[in-house]
């Protein structure tokens, strides 16, 4: 079975005979009043060459009649055109009443089985599709919105560390305000611590006293 047997249906064996039958029995008689045409135009053309060959040698009235004559041809010639016209136009009118009738048996075979694939969807099935598809849409919306929420990053500090940034953050402040208006840095004070003096005591005592003696005698033998 062709494509076309599948959608259409296959044809009876007699309408299809009897298309056939009419388009060729139109061609035919088409075929026919083209050489009928083609003859009437020839014989029209020829009589007016012997018209005007006839007004040469001055017998005007058989020139008159050729011309008659040539003008039947044409007058006849121009009927068969008509013929033809309608003959070809009658199997147009075949062809596109073919076409009309396949096209017709596919859109009932489509509506059918639409009709059919209707009858297994109910109201209720789509308005509970529609319904699942906007509550999957509300969960995706919301785990998007939960995987995008950086609040949970926030550090929780307490009264104390706040205070002593917010100090840190009025130095630094202050700081950028003085660099800003070209004020020297404050110099760091230091402290220096003085050691306590130790007391010496026993032998280290006497050394000193021996140092001493050693110092004025030199001086005496400077003198």
């Amino acid at each position: 079975m062709g494509i076309k047997e599948w959608l259409f249906g296959k044809e009876k064996k007699g309408q299809t005979d009897n298309k056939a039958e009419a388009i060729q029995k139109l061609k035919k008689q088409l075929n026919s009043l083209e050489v009928e045409g083609r003859n009437q135009l020839r014989k029209s053309d020829e009589e007016k060459i012997a018209a005007k060959s006839l007004l040469r040698s001055g017998n005007k009235i058989g020139a008159k009649q050729a011309l008659t004559r040539s003008s039947l041809y044409a007058q006849r010639y121009n009927q068969i055109q008509n013929m033809s016209l309608n003959l070809s136009t009658q199997i147009d009118t075949i062809s596109t009443a073919q076409s009309t009738s396949e096209t017709v048996s596919a859109l009932k075979i489509g509506s059918e089985v639409i009709e059919e694939t209707l009858t297994q969807i109910s109201p209720a099935d789509v308005e509970r599709t529609m319904v699942e598809m906007e509550d999957q849409r509300e969960r995706i919306s919301f785990m998007t919105d939960s995987l995008s929420d950086v609040s949970g990053l926030e550090i929780d500090l307490d009264g104390d560390m706040v205070d002593a940034i917010d100090d840190q953050l009025a130095s630094l402040e202050l700081e950028m305000e003085s660099e800003s208006h070209g004020a020297l840095p404050t110099a760091a004070t230091t402290t220096i611590s003085t050691p306590e003096s130790s007391v010496k005591t026993g032998e280290d005592t006497s050394d000193l006293e021996k140092d001493l003696k050693d110092l004025e005698k030199d001086l005496d033998d400077s003198d």
